[in-house]
């Protein structure tokens, strides 16, 4: 007899920790995933009312078995069942979620998973199995909980998840389910005055300067735009960042249809993320826009250089979660609201989906992948981030998100949960911690700018000539609040010791695009020289080396002038060389015998150590070609294992074209470098945790070139 036939007692909400004292445990227990004979099996969807007196259907019977069984197992200390079947597929998990309470739930729990469209549209396409997992946790205080998590057979990075609680406290939501719902917008100026009125000193003074951008998007009414030339009062704007996608349809300004934009034309054309953009600046009644596809000209490329003022100056930026490209829908159906989800309860559990974080949102955003959007984001006093399920707010001053209308069942409710698994919110900074640091003056930025610099690596540009222009607004406001500083191709002069020892995590593979002409040659000291999408790490922990000194051009700065910031920044990108001082020798002495990796490699538990007590006397030298490393072992003393950045040297050093030298830039900290016959040398790699004597018998610095 199902579970939910039986009569059981009803518990009060006061149940305050997992207990099974409410319900009795099963004569025959069996395991949830236990088959049972077809003939006695009924559909997944059939529904019969609970001791709740709610719909239940057989798939929810299933996970009632599994939280029941995994309780009394947690109980005895056993081992728990890790999961069991929902539906078959999402859209079996649809249907019934239109009767059943309880599939509401997970239905919801996975769609706001997904911050795009294009995610919701997939999972709705799905054909595989929807199971439930069973999730142990323990919070902040150490004291255990429960969750479940629901996946999606064919979409492995799906996980919904869904908190468990004893009680009946926590509030469910019943969101619009058209993103262009009058209250979204209404609370999102409730966001805006709030920060106007009390923020007053902190966010307002995050402003780069009052100047208007060379163009702006002037609103005329819900059809019609026009674009306006730099006005001299200042006047509000909304700007966006957003993902392009395919070029060719971001409804782009060029010389051809420029003097046609600076008259009334209809938007009926333009891409639908930049209509459905418009249609949320002017209902939240701002009359001016910034663009870039349209206010930035893109034959000319004018105001490229202003973007550290464009989006600092912004009232706010509005940010295109829910988006992969210009062509799709902003504001489509919000699908996660479209079933309203009540207090459920299920083995003694009430269910509720929690809220994702703005973090979580913001490292699943299509815009966490593409570069330009970085300092589009980063240089935004206020942000107003949309996704395919609820709208966010930032400010330097907090944030918040969407919240209205609430469906209140009790007048007294608890605040609603954000993820239960402690590792899912990966800790990242607020948007506005670099403008905050360079408004406090905290002294030494090189911290913000590493953190930017290895976000900045992973993301990709579709134009390999931007790979620095995508940061040029960052360097500026930097520059602005260094101004004796100076950028050198990604790195800035007065950290050029920390600057230079950035490290992949494994070697990278040059890319056909490095080999193009006609692409502009980064230097091989600088990061930019590096593929798109490659994860570095920046934040050496070394003192600086006496010995390394970097030898100023004397034509770069004129002591006393006023610097342009986009202009330097400009200038900085295109630096090829820079000359250094500092101690150099060959990275293993010529004695050295060279060994295969797995001779001296051994793993201890998850740690890789290295031995040399066959023959501790020999100097040994070995290449791991897979990962691109070098160790160096010498003296009876600690190895050093350095790290090649390309593919190609590790073959060129194998096959002995290559006579790898060391450069000290830090106590703990050298370059690789390959002599390149011209007077001048190229990197080819780095290392960390260098021990302190590797360059002792080296007594002077030498002046050498980086190309």
């Amino acid at each position: 007899m199902p579970f939910h036939h039986k009569i059981i007692p009803h518990r009060s909400d006061a149940e305050r920790k997992l207990s099974t004292k409410w319900f009795k445990s099963p004569k025959s227990q069996k395991s949830p995933n236990s088959p049972k004979s077809p003939m006695t099996s009924k559909p997944l969807t059939d529904i019969e009312k609970n001791f709740d007196f709610i719909q239940q259907c057989v798939g929810c019977n299933k996970v009632e078995n599994l939280i029941k069984w995994n309780i009394e197992k947690r109980k005895n200390g056993e081992t728990r069942t890790p999961s069991t079947l929902l539906h078959n597929n999402f859209s079996e998990l649809d249907y019934c979620s239109k009767t059943c309470r309880i599939c509401r739930v997970f239905r919801q729990s996975l769609l706001l998973e997904e911050v795009t469209f294009d995610g919701v549209k997939k999972i709705e396409e799905s054909k595989g199995k929807v199971t439930v997992h069973w999730e142990e946790t323990t919070d902040e205080d150490g004291r255990p909980g429960v969750c479940l998590t629901a996946r999606v057979e064919d979409i492995p990075r799906l996980i919904g998840v869904v908190n468990c609680n004893s009680q009946n406290e926590v509030a469910h939501l019943a969101l619009y389910p058209s993103g262009r719902g009058t209250p979204i917008f209404e609370q999102a100026k409730e966001w805006l005055n709030d920060c106007r009125n009390n923020h007053i000193g902190v966010c307002d003074n995050l402003r780069f300067d009052s100047e208007n951008p060379r163009l702006l998007i002037e609103i005329l009414s819900s059809e019609s735009i026009q674009l306006c030339k730099r006005q001299s009062a200042p006047c509000e704007y909304v700007a966006l960042t957003y993902c392009w996608g395919d070029s060719r349809n971001g409804g782009s300004t060029t010389n051809k249809n420029f003097l046609e934009r600076l008259r009334p034309f209809g938007i009926k054309n333009l891409p639908a993320t930049l209509r459905d953009a418009l249609y949320i600046i002017n209902a939240m009644n701002v009359r001016y826009a910034w663009i870039d596809a349209l206010c930035v000209n893109q034959d000319t490329k004018e105001g490229l250089d202003e973007m550290h003022k464009v989006y600092s100056n912004a009232l706010f930026t509005l940010c295109a979660c829910a988006t992969k490209k210009s062509t799709a829908e902003l504001l489509g159906e919000r699908k996660a609201w479209r079933e309203k989800t009540e207090s459920c309860r299920l083995g003694g559990q009430w269910l509720t989906t929690p809220d994702m974080s703005l973090n979580q949102l913001r490292i699943k955003s299509p815009l966490a992948g593409r570069a330009w959007t970085l300092q589009e984001e980063r240089l935004s006093p206020r942000m107003l981030y949309v996704s395919s399920s609820r709208v966010h707010w930032s400010c330097a001053m907090g944030n918040g998100m969407e919240l209205k209308p609430i469906y209140q069942e009790k007048s007294h409710k608890v605040q609603r949960p954000r993820y239960a698994v402690s590792d899912r919110d990966n800790q990242m900074p607020a948007s506005q911690t670099f403008l905050l640091a360079c408004h406090r003056g905290e002294g030494d930025l090189y911290p913000s700018w590493a953190d930017i610099v290895k976000s900045y690596a992973l993301r990709d540009v579709s134009q390999p000539a931007d790979r620095l222009k995508a940061l040029s607004g960052l360097a500026a406001r930097y520059l602005s609040a260094n101004p004796s500083d100076d950028y050198l191709a990604g790195i800035w002069a007065k950290n050029l010791p920390e600057g230079l020892a950035w490290k992949v995590e494994r070697v990278v593979e040059a890319k056909g695009e490095n080999l193009d002409p006609k692409t502009p040659v980064w230097p091989s000291w600088s990061w930019a020289v590096l593929p798109v999408r490659t994860a570095i790490e920046t934040s050496v922990m070394s003192p600086r080396s006496s010995f390394f000194q970097h030898i100023l051009d004397i034509d770069m700065r004129n002591p006393g002038v006023r610097v342009d910031e986009g202009k330097a920044i400009a200038s900085g990108e295109e630096i090829k060389e820079i000359c250094v001082t500092g101690r150099i020798r060959p990275l293993w002495k010529p004695t050295s015998c060279r060994v295969d990796w797995s001779r001296i490699s051994r793993l201890v538990g998850n740690e890789e150590r290295f031995t040399f007590a066959a023959k501790p006397e020999q100097n040994t030298h070995a290449i791991q070609s897979s990962s691109g490393r070098v160790l160096v072992y010498e003296d009876r003393k600690k190895e050093v294992v350095c790290q090649l950045d390309f593919g190609h040297d590790v073959s060129k050093v194998q096959s002995g074209q290559v006579e790898l030298l060391a450069l000290e830039i830090g106590e703990t900290a050298m370059l690789l470098l390959e002599y390149c016959g011209d007077g001048t040398h190229r990197r080819v790699g780095a290392a960390w945790n260098v021990r302190k004597d590797f360059f002792a018998f080296i007594s002077k610095g030498e002046v050498l070139v980086l190309r």
